[in-house]
């Protein structure tokens, strides 16, 4: 597995100054250096996390089962987070409700930018991502699943499958001899399937999904820091989706129609238009900023696993039926995304640790999903596996509330390419992102239909 850095850097590495409302390219360079260069000199340690969030050439399955293997259940990293990668913790961890995506007690967006870099260094938040929705609280990521669960809920995913079923259909039909699985196949149909969800009209589909890509990056980007060019890249992409989705909104409110933005615009009765139309923003900006690379990502992982392993393929071909299986296990043994970050909104004790107020508590999803005290030989890919304690895959506000969409085009994903494309191959090994230790991000899958 190779890793690519796709940008150049800055050079100024100097420590960050406190940052402004609108930062200088200088100013922000130093910041995302200064972010970065803790990351290394934690890392310098062997801190497995530290070296996670550095995301270069150390392998991330060795580095999960490190985590893993700690001596205690849950422990600090050098860079200061508390981590879990034991499947009972992590559990109690993500369904902690004093565990939020963000500060409580400090108003406005979440930017830490140090004041005192070497004395006290705050990794928890690298870029503010309030303007993608991406650190809103507990209460408004269950508010915002509740008014999308007619069209993204689970129940829902059966209206969906035909359509569904079409646009891979007529993707995998399209693909040459040769095609690359991220950049031909599974971001066009994620982003394809998330445009007719928000009503995206066709004149506009190129400028959404231009702004999806360059999306891509959000979550990783909250944890590790990013290029600059990538970083600014990242926040005119979401100014672009969100003035996008606006005007979606304000039509819809205009006339609406049975997309996802009229549902939530719909939901909740007693709330003013105003929120509501806030919400159905929050719910579309989501969708471009999390539901179309955490789908992509989803599609990539399964038909790499499946490809990895010949006899599950073969197994695919004759039970499709077993697609939902691949999915499932695929959540469990190559999760989407990998690290699930809370902050403590108050002193609280778990796993016997005392975790103060404003603490980062970490679960790694990947080890946890992993763990041999949960799962019977936890690092076979088994699309037949049977019912166990569960997977923690979806049990982040953002993965719960894209859980059922990204299930319903990665189960049509594997089924229509074992169908259409039964000799399907890799041609080359997959590269990564660096700087992706949330999302394992794909550049590159390449593969074969006439192996």
């Amino acid at each position: 597995m190779t890793y690519t850095d796709t940008d150049e850097t800055a050079t100024d590495e100097s420590p960050a100054a406190p940052e402004e409302v609108e930062q200088t390219d200088s100013e922000l360079g130093r910041h995302l250096l200064t972010a970065r260069g803790f990351h290394w000199i934690y890392g310098t340690s062997g801190d497995p996390y530290a070296l996670t969030l550095r995301a270069e050439s150390d392998d991330p399955v060795v580095l999960a089962r490190r985590i893993r293997e700690s001596e205690t259940p849950l422990w600090q990293s050098a860079a200061g987070a508390w981590v879990t990668g034991r499947h009972g913790v992590a559990a109690e961890v993500l369904a902690d409700p004093r565990l939020s995506l963000r500060h409580a007690d400090l108003p406005g967006p979440q930017r830490h930018v140090f004041s005192d870099a070497w004395s006290n260094p705050l990794l928890c938040h690298i870029v503010p991502l309030d303007r993608a929705f991406l650190h809103a609280s507990g209460a408004d990521h269950a508010r915002w699943e509740r008014s999308a669960a007619p069209v993204l809920g689970a129940a829902a995913a059966d209206g969906h499958r035909k359509s569904a079923e079409r646009v891979h259909q007529e993707t995998a039909d399209g693909l040459g001899a040769a095609f690359d699985l991220m950049a031909d196949y599974s971001r066009p149909v994620a982003t394809e399937a998330a445009a007719a969800l928000l009503g995206v009209p066709d004149a506009q589909r190129t400028r959404f999904a231009r702004a999806c890509l360059a999306l891509g990056v959000a979550l990783d980007a909250a944890l590790c820091p990013q290029p600059l060019a990538v970083t600014r890249r990242l926040t005119e992409a979401i100014e672009d989706v969100r003035a996008l989705v606006g005007e979606l909104v304000a039509a819809r409110r205009a006339e609406p129609g049975d997309d996802l933005l009229s549902t939530v615009l719909s939901a909740g009765s007693a709330d003013s238009a105003g929120s509501r139309a806030q919400d159905a923003l929050a719910v579309g900006v989501l969708t471009a900023a999390v539901g179309v690379e955490f789908t992509a990502g989803l599609i990539n992982n399964a038909l790499e696993a499946l490809l990895a392993h010949p006899r599950q393929w073969a197994l695919l071909g004759e039970s499709p039926e077993l697609a939902a299986g691949a999915v499932e296990e695929t959540l469990r043994h190559a999760p989407p995304v990998r690290l699930e970050s809370r902050i403590a909104a108050e002193d609280l004790t778990l796993a016997g640790q005392d975790i103060p107020a404003g603490a980062q508590v970490v679960v790694h999803v990947g080890a946890a999903n992993r763990d041999p005290e949960a799962f019977l030989a936890p690092d076979h890919f088994d699309l037949t596996r049977p019912p166990g304690p569960g997977h923690l895959s979806l049990s982040g506000p953002h993965t719960a509330l894209f859980g059922a969409f990204a299930r319903l085009q990665a189960e049509t994903a594997v089924r229509t390419l074992r169908e259409r494309h039964p000799r399907l191959a890799p041609a080359d090994g997959v590269q990564r992102r660096m700087r992706s230790p949330v999302l394992g991000g794909v550049l590159r899958c390449a593969l074969t239909t006439s192996a």
